[in-house]
């Protein structure tokens, strides 16, 4: 039997520790490599490659440097992507758990405060979202995500529309971090409470703001959009008509387009046409860059990532071309199949609601078409919902708009009469980014804009027998800058206003 040295011994310790440091050394690049090609495809929006990456990085370089860089990434993904709340919230408690004091401890407080609030609106959920947002300064001063932390929970204030408290935390970010990409968000968001307040000239102000702080960026450009939102309702609206035809119109002449469902802007800003045929994505020049068939299709909507969901008869096809069906109660409380949908969309919770005009109910479901509640009341066919969750549901039997809170509690009601309006034939209904709901109506071949308090803000009209005018209109559509889409059914094209 050898005997080992005491030198022997030392020199095989060093030999063991630099093999083990080395392995780790490697096992940290590789964690890195693996955590920034997760990036690149969370970015190029590859959803399903980036959770294999960052799940990678969670499992097997858990004491890797970015193992909780990983784990808030998929947090954000689950909240903000797949909706998925339940991992979200279990990728937050492990980072939580697991990373208490690491860079990314504070971003996930913040993700965990923004969970709570898309849980539920109760007392109860406000106070638990604002606690975490609170935490982040007092755990972690001084860390950029204190900026972050202010912003959403000005977010939530806003959310409930305590416009005078939220107005208070956005410019504590723009006051405290003057020079955080937050600080410009805060006072876009700022613009949008005081426009709800009845302050446009100094919601002009933010927004130009925004645009100072930080030129070339989306904040930049979100500025620059809602600006023109507001100075065409606010400043030229004021001393004439907020829109005129631009003399565009997007589509071929004497297309085959009929019986427009909706028109959609996708996060890119591709404008999508349903129609009876199924739908249509437009290219920036006006012509067509795509079309998916789905033989008489009445609605569509865009999923949790951006997919294409039609609807027809009584089911609504999805991107693998299942046909979901739906179910409502009837006066019996038995359920029973829905055999038409004229409108439906996906919520921030993943769940779809679904108008049922036949059952005189709109419901939530979930995406494999369980039935859950009863959303709202009313023969609707046509619906619309803001940035807050709050929806606008257009009853064809009233001629009249009923708003609700995305939980379907009733906010307010456009009636079919009211101060400086009335409806005749309104047939859809769109919200701007700063909340204002807009009505086209028909038979009156125009579109009505409503502000704060629903109060009329501006009527566009053109004249019978000039370009653009509304005489046969369909659908219509926003994009973030404002500009109306009108579907007109005898042209069978698109006109655009601005």
């Amino acid at each position: 039997m050898t005997r080992l040295t005491s030198s022997r011994i030392a020199l095989l310790l060093v030999a063991t520790l630099g093999v083990s440091a080395g392995a780790q050394q490697n096992n940290e690049e590789f964690a890195r490599r693996q955590y920034d090609s997760g990036l690149s495809f969370l970015q190029n929006h590859r959803y399903s490659e980036a959770l294999k990456d960052l799940q990678a990085v969670v499992d097997s370089f858990a004491t890797s440097s970015v193992a909780d860089n990983a784990l808030v990434q998929i947090a954000q993904y689950q909240l903000e992507v797949a909706r998925d709340l339940e991992a979200a919230q279990a990728a937050v408690d492990k980072l939580l758990k697991e990373y208490p004091d690491t860079d990314s401890a504070p971003m996930a407080h913040v993700v965990a405060g923004r969970i709570a609030f898309t849980k539920g609106h109760t007392a109860a959920d406000l106070d638990s979202a604002l606690a975490s947002f609170e935490r982040v300064p007092r755990l972690f001063p001084g860390n950029e995500a204190v900026a972050a932390a202010g912003f959403f929970a000005g977010e939530t204030l806003r959310s409930v529309r305590r416009d005078a408290d939220a107005l208070d935390r956005y410019r504590r970010v723009t006051m405290e971090y003057p020079r955080s990409i937050w600080a410009a968000r805060a006072s876009l968001s700022a613009g949008y409470c005081l426009v709800q307040q009845g302050k446009p000239a100094q919601a002009l102000q933010e927004f130009q703001r925004a645009r100072q702080l930080f030129p070339g960026t989306a904040a930049a450009t979100d500025g620059l959009n809602l600006n023109t939102i507001a100075y065409r309702l606010y400043v030229r609206g004021q001393g004439g008509q907020s829109y005129t035809f631009s003399g565009k119109a997007i589509g071929p002449e004497k297309s085959e387009l009929r019986d427009a469902t909706g028109i959609v802007f996708d996060a890119a800003g591709q404008l999508m046409l349903g129609h009876k045929g199924g739908v249509t994505i437009f290219k920036a020049d006006g012509a067509v860059a795509q079309s998916f068939t789905a033989v008489d299709a009445t609605a569509f909507f865009l999923d949790e990532q951006e997919r294409i969901v039609v609807a027809r008869n009584g089911s609504l096809i999805t991107a693998r071309a299942d046909a979901i069906t739906f179910s409502s109660p009837g006066g019996d409380g038995q359920l029973r199949a829905v055999d038409e949908i004229p409108a439906a969309f996906a919520n921030e919770r993943g769940e779809r609601i679904i108008a049922n005009p036949k059952g005189r109910n709109v419901i939530r479901s979930l995406p494999n078409g369980r039935f859950v509640s009863i959303f709202s009341t009313g023969q609707v066919t046509r619906m619309a919902r803001n940035w807050m969750g709050d929806v606008a549901l257009l009853d064809a039997n009233s001629k009249s708009v009923a708003i609700v809170d995305r939980d379907g509690k009733a906010v307010s009601k456009l009636a079919a009469k009211g101060t400086g309006y009335e409806l005749d034939d309104p047939v859809d209904v769109a919200f701007d980014q700063l909340g204002h709901l807009y009505v086209l109506d028909k038979g009156r071949a125009s579109i009505l804009v409503f502000g704060p308090k629903n109060k009329l803000v501006s009527t566009i009209t053109i004249p019978n027998n000039s370009p653009g005018a509304l005489n046969r209109a369909a659908a219509l559509g926003i994009d973030a800058a404002g500009r109306l889409y009108v579907f007109d059914d005898k042209s069978r094209r698109i006109q655009v206003y601005q």
